[in-house]
């Protein structure tokens, strides 16, 4: 396949660059078969338990995380749209992006940073999500994945309902709603993954 076929393709299916889809496979740790290998007596004990190898689970696993981080990186603002939109400083963009309250990833020595902090209004104009950075420092100080975080920010959670329904943090902070529960959500998930 000739290297203008992938771009065209990457477009075409997925509305991003080479430069996003290397980006993103960057983001993936090296796979080492070695350091997870099982003894004989472990690979029976779980073989009789019922958990059989899925040589496909980390491949789909990777595909999956990679489309996820390349449509992150395709979808992000640069610092200057950053600045522009805000009306800020670089060097207020760059404070935020310190203090975590502007969530930054970097992009091959670039920082850049997801769309989803942020909303339009009408006029197309750039506006960070009301109360988020209130959220985003304790967020990202639990070293997660940015595939992680976005999905943190974008699933419906039970414990933030709006009219009977779970809504996601995103959404939540959108509303006017408080940070308090959001908080409480991160602690718990934080508490339940040591």
């Amino acid at each position: 396949m000739a290297a203008d076929e992938l771009d065209e393709l990457l477009l075409d299916r997925f509305n991003m660059h080479r430069s996003d889809l290397i980006a993103a496979l960057k983001t993936l740790p090296q796979q080492r078969p070695w350091a997870a290998a099982l003894t004989s007596d472990e690979a029976r004990l779980l073989d009789a338990a019922g958990f059989t190898e899925d040589a496909g689970a980390y491949a789909q696993v990777a595909a999956d995380m990679t489309a996820h981080m390349a449509q992150l990186y395709a979808t992000a603002y640069t610092a200057a749209e950053v600045r522009e939109g805000l009306g800020v400083s670089d060097s207020r963009v760059r404070q935020r992006r310190l203090a975590h309250t502007l969530w930054a990833i970097d992009e091959g020595g670039a920082w850049v940073y997801p769309a989803l902090q942020f909303e339009t209004d009408r006029r197309g104009r750039l506006k960070y999500i009301p109360h988020l950075d209130g959220v985003l420092p304790t967020l990202l100080s639990l070293g997660l994945h940015p595939t992680a975080i976005a999905e943190s920010l974008t699933t419906p959670q039970p414990d933030l309902p709006i009219d009977g329904k779970p809504t996601s943090v995103r959404d939540w902070l959108l509303r006017g709603e408080p940070v308090g529960p959001v908080l409480a959500l991160i602690e718990v998930g934080d508490w339940s993954s040591r």
